[in-house]
């Protein structure tokens, strides 16, 4: 019964019908809100990423009121922004402290132009490697970091041999596209 009152508040909603939206707004936004914030610990930040998810449910809000439950979507997407965030801010925070000591004094005077740019290439690459899908990374630093070869990383993902060789290819294909748009940049 719930389930039906539902779909047919979602239908009215999507068809343009402000006050249906501010109903459907008034009873998830609170639940949306706390469940980010229980991943982002910050709850100014938990209330502008659910306020960018109710913005995106009314700009599609077509597309909404077909789905058999919105619940469901409404938590998928919340987890899916809050992990989002979480891995942009490891970037910037990567990326910061890597500026900082870019920058600092003692390491400008010890540095060459070519360690310089060496250390900026490594850091556009880390930051690639931490963009990548989880289960390629996981394999790219297998396969790179602590040396495995690819039938032992297969064995202990369970997967097969042939995968690990494609996502380490996908991966390196990556790495390469991030490494040649750097040498157009500076050069």
């Amino acid at each position: 019964m719930q389930q039906r009152d539902e779909y047919s508040e979602d239908e009215r909603f999507s068809e343009n019908n402000d006050k249906s939206f501010h109903q459907l707004y008034m009873k998830y936004f609170p639940k949306v809100k706390y469940f980010i914030n229980y991943f982002v610990k910050s709850e100014a930040i938990a209330e502008d990423l659910s306020q960018d998810i109710f913005e995106h449910i009314w700009m599609n809000r077509e597309r909404f009121f077909r789905l058999a439950n919105l619940n469901a979507y409404l938590f998928r997407m919340a987890k899916n922004y809050s992990i989002n965030y979480l891995q942009s801010k490891t970037v910037e925070t990567n990326y910061a402290s890597f500026y900082y000591y870019m920058n600092s004094a003692d390491l400008k005077e010890c540095l060459t132009e070519e360690e310089i740019y060496a250390k900026e290439l490594e850091l556009l690459i880390q930051l690639t490697v931490e963009r990548m899908p989880k289960q390629r990374r996981r394999i790219f630093e297998m396969s790179r970091i602590k040396n495995l070869k690819n039938a032992e990383i297969a064995e202990k993902l369970n997967i097969s041999k042939r995968t690990v060789e494609v996502h380490l290819n996908l991966a390196l294909k990556q790495i390469r596209e991030v490494i040649r748009l750097s040498f157009i940049f500076f050069l």
